[in-house]
């Protein structure tokens, strides 16, 4: 029988974006390298994971730490990126064989458990 994990994909500016545990209660937060195969997740699905946390990071600006100059240009551009989040979400949720549920936070503006695949 398979193991089933509930997953958590939550983004955060120099942060690893999987929250799960496995044998240790106190790790829970995984890179997507280690849920690739913890998760057993396909090369595709990974590699969009990969571009999808790429364009977030990106829009983060670390010049003397300006909060308020990170961020998406464009409030369409984000919705585009949260919806493709959430496409992923679903696909790792359908994709995985151990996967159980996946609760989809985008980069916390989805409030816990209110997309959950």
């Amino acid at each position: 029988m398979e193991r089933s994990v509930e997953v958590g994909l939550l983004l955060g500016w120099q942060e690893d974006p999987f929250y799960y545990e496995l044998n240790d209660p106190e790790d829970y937060n995984h890179s997507i390298e280690a849920a690739t195969e913890e998760l057993r997740l396909p090369a595709s699905l990974v590699s969009e994971i990969i571009a999808w946390d790429a364009e977030y990071q990106a829009t983060y600006d670390p010049d003397g730490y300006v909060w308020s100059k990170s961020g998406f240009d464009s409030p369409e551009i984000e919705d585009a990126w949260r919806e493709r989040g959430r496409v992923l979400a679903e696909r790792i949720k359908r994709e995985s064989p151990v996967v159980a549920s996946v609760d989809y936070r985008a980069n916390g503006v989805i409030p816990p458990r209110t997309c959950v695949f």
